[in-house]
C-alpha cells in the first residue's frame, strides 16, 4: 500500500515523495481514510508513529479541495508546547510548499503584533498552543467562525501541563459544525470525558508499537547514591558523549542550575534549557545545540518531545521520570533515522518504586550498568561492566574547590565516607 492507495491526490503524494516518504506507517494507513471523509476521530499512537503526517496530510487535501470565506481561517492544530506547534509547522511547511495554503504559527514567548500581521494577511491553518490562541480570541483579533476542522494533538500532554480549561473554552468558541480529531497516547478520564463532550461518534484508531522504545538504542540503568550522580555524569560524557551531543534530562530546574554549574566547573560546554527562559534565548539555545555549537543540553522534559538533533547520540535521565511515558519520549531523542544511541538513566534507592514503573511500561528490563569508580550496591543482581579506557586529566581540572557553593567536597570524598555525610535533577519525522 502506498500514499495514494489512501486517497490522497498525486500532486501531494509526490511532494511526499520528493520529501522521501515511501510507504505510509500504520497511524497513517488508518486515520487518514477517516479523516479525508471528515468524520471525527479519536486516535491513540505514541512518539515516532509517524501522527503528525497522518493529520497534516488529509488536511492539507481537504483544504485544497474546499473553499472557505476571505481571510478566515478554516482549520486549528492545537500543541502542548512551543517546541511541539514549532515542529508541526514546519512539517506543515514542507508538505504546503506545492500548495497556496497557509499556515500560522501562534505561541507565546514571540511578538503577539508579528503574529497579528502574518493573521491580517490571511491564514488557512493555525499552530497554535491553547494560551497564546486564546489572547487573539479574547482580544477580538482572532475570528473563529470560519473553523471547519480542529486537531488536538498530544490531548494527555496538555492535561498534564495545566491547559484542559483553556482547550475547553477553545471548543465551545467553535462553530458546531466542524471535523475533531484528537490524539492522545493514553486516556486518562478527563481525555475520555473530553472526547466524550466534543467528538460526534469518532472513529477509533489505536496503534501500538511492537516495542515501545527503538532497538536502535542501548538502555542501561546505573544504580548510584546522590553524591554520585554528578560523578557519574562526568565519566558518561567523557566516554559516550565524545563525538556527538548529548541531552541530560533533570526534573526540576534547581537541578538543572545545580548540575550546569557543576559541568561548567569541570569546563565542559553545556548550557540549560526549560520552560521558564525567555522563548528567545530558548530558540538560540535550540539552535547552537542543533550546530553543535554547545554539546550538552541540560534540559527539563520540554527538550523530551518535538526535539530533532542529527547524531545525538547519548542521552542520559539525571532523575527518573515521574510518568514513565516521558522515558520514553526523552530517551527518543537518540537512536533515530536507523543510528545507534546510548541512553542511561541514574537511580537512586528513593527511585526505586519510580524505575520499576518505567521497566513496567516499556515492558523490558534495562541493562545494568556499572561505572568502575561508582559503587552500585543500591540493588543486587547482574550486572554489565563494560571496559574502560583511562582518561588523562589535567590535575588543574581535578583539583577539589571546597569552598564553592555548587561543587562540595562530596564530589571527592571516598565511597565508604559517604553514607555519614549530610545529603545537601513518517516515521519520527512528521
Amino acid at each position: 500500500m502506498d500514499f495514494l492507495d489512501l486517497g490522497l491526490s498525486s500532486h501531494l503524494c509526490q511532494t511526499i515523495k520528493e520529501l522521501g516518504y515511501q510507504t505510509p506507517t500504520p497511524i497513517q494507513r488508518q486515520a487518514i481514510p477517516f479523516i479525508l471523509r471528515k468524520q471525527d476521530v479519536l486516535a491513540s499512537a505514541q512518539t515516532g508513529t509517524g501522527k503528525t503526517a497522518s493529520f497534516l496530510l488529509p488536511l492539507i487535501q481537504l483544504l485544497e479541495t474546499t473553499k472557505g470565506k476571505a481571510r478566515l481561517s478554516r482549520a486549528i492544530i492545537l500543541e502542548p508546547t512551543r517546541e511541539l506547534a514549532t515542529q508541526v509547522m514546519q512539517a506543515l511547511s514542507a508538505f504546503t510548499k506545492n500548495s497556496p495554503l497557509k499556515g500560522v504559527l501562534l505561541v507565546g514567548g514571540e511578538s503577539m503584533a508579528e503574529q497579528q500581521k502574518l493573521l491580517t494577511r490571511g491564514a488557512d491553518i493555525l499552530v497554535a498552543t491553547p494560551g497564546r490562541l486564546l489572547d487573539f480570541v479574547e482580544r477580538g483579533q482572532l475570528m473563529l467562525l470560519g473553523i471547519q476542522h480542529i486537531i488536538i494533538d498530544e490531548a494527555d500532554r496538555m492535561m498534564d501541563m495545566g491547559f484542559m480549561p483553556d482547550v475547553k473554552r477553545l471548543m465551545t468558541a467553535l462553530p458546531d459544525q466542524k471535523q475533531t480529531i484528537l490524539f492522545s497516547a493514553t486516556f486518562p478520564e478527563e481525555i475520555k470525558k473530553l472526547a466524550d463532550a466534543y467528538l460526534h461518534n469518532p472513529q477509533e484508531v489505536h496503534v501500538t508499537p511492537e516495542t515501545r522504545t527503538a532497538a536502535t538504542i542501548e538502555q542501561n540503568v546505573i544504580f548510584v547514591e546522590s553524591l554520585q550522580k554528578r560523578q557519574a555524569v562526568r565519566y558518561l560524557l567523557d566516554h559516550f558523549g565524545q563525538e556527538a551531543p548529548s541531552i541530560i534530562f533533570c526534573n526540576r530546574k534547581k537541578e538543572i542550575a545545580t548540575l550546569i554549574a557543576s559541568l561548567k566547573r569541570h569546563r565542559y560546554q553545556a548550557e540549560e534549557l526549560h520552560g521558564d527562559l525567555p522563548q528567545s534565548k530558548r530558540n538560540e539555545t535550540l539552535q547552537k545545540f542543533k550546530e553543535n555549537q554547545i554539546k550538552v543540553l541540560v534540559a527539563s522534559d520540554v527538550a523530551a518531545r518535538g526535539l530533532d538533533v542529527e547524531k545525538l547520540g547519548l542521552v542520559i535521565n539525571y532523575d527518573v521520570p515521574h510518568n514513565p511515558e516521558d522515558y520514553v519520549h526523552r530517551i527518543g531523542r537518540t537512536g533515530r533515522a536507523g543510528q545507534d544511541g546510548h541512553a542511561f538513566s541514574l537511580v537512586m534507592s528513593n527511585d526505586q518504586k519510580l524505575w520499576h514503573a518505567v521497566e513496567t511500561f516499556i515492558q523490558q528490563k534495562v541493562n545494568t550498568f556499572t561505572l568502575p569508580t561508582v559503587s552500585s550496591s543500591v540493588r543486587t543482581g547482574t550486572k554489565k561492566t563494560h571496559p574502560v579506557k583511562k582518561v588523562q586529566k589535567d590535575p588543574q581540572e581535578i583539583k577539589p574547590d571546597f569552598n564553592h557553593p555548587v561543587i562540595g567536597f562530596g564530589d571527592f570524598i571516598p565511597a565508604f565516607m559517604q553514607r555519614s555525610v549530610a545529603l545537601e535533577s513518517l516515521s519520527s519525522g512528521a
